[in-house]
């Protein structure tokens, strides 16, 4: 298996296509400003359907470029929340595992007791990200 992981890390990475800076900020900002009302899906589009209003965005191919530079935009702060999401996790992790680490003082069960917090936690996380992966799919 390790193999395969080595031939795999010898494969050319995606190319990933970069979002306009000032397509996230503005994003951002308008997301900022819709939360005051609830609002933030009013957010979705708006900067396609601007891009849309240019000439070179009234064609097909202009269109489907508008949509896919806002796309690229959103990808950036959706990688941001998923960030935030799974440090909060780990946080969390760290904090239950130390838990049942100290629950035995000094005795040495409290090894094999954080050992398996670990064990369990990073288990359980790994099967319900594949099971909401799984689901999408």
């Amino acid at each position: 298996m390790r193999g395969y992981a080595f031939l795999l890390a010898l494969l050319p990475a995606p190319v990933l296509a970069e979002a306009d800076p000032n397509a996230v900020i503005a994003i951002e900002q308008c997301i900022a400003t819709a939360t005051d009302t609830g609002r933030e899906r009013d957010c979705l589009g708006v900067l396609a359907g601007s891009c849309m209003q240019a000439p070179d965005g009234q064609t097909t191919v202009g269109m489907m470029f508008c949509v896919s530079d806002e796309t690229d935009a959103w990808d950036v702060l959706l990688n941001r929340e998923y960030q935030a999401a799974q440090r909060a996790w780990l946080k969390f992790h760290e904090a239950n595992c130390a838990a049942a680490y100290g629950i035995y003082g000094s005795g040495t069960m409290r090894q094999t007791a954080g050992a398996n917090c670990y064990l369990n936690m990073t288990a359980e996380r790994t099967l319900e990200l594949r099971t909401l992966y799984n689901l999408m799919n």
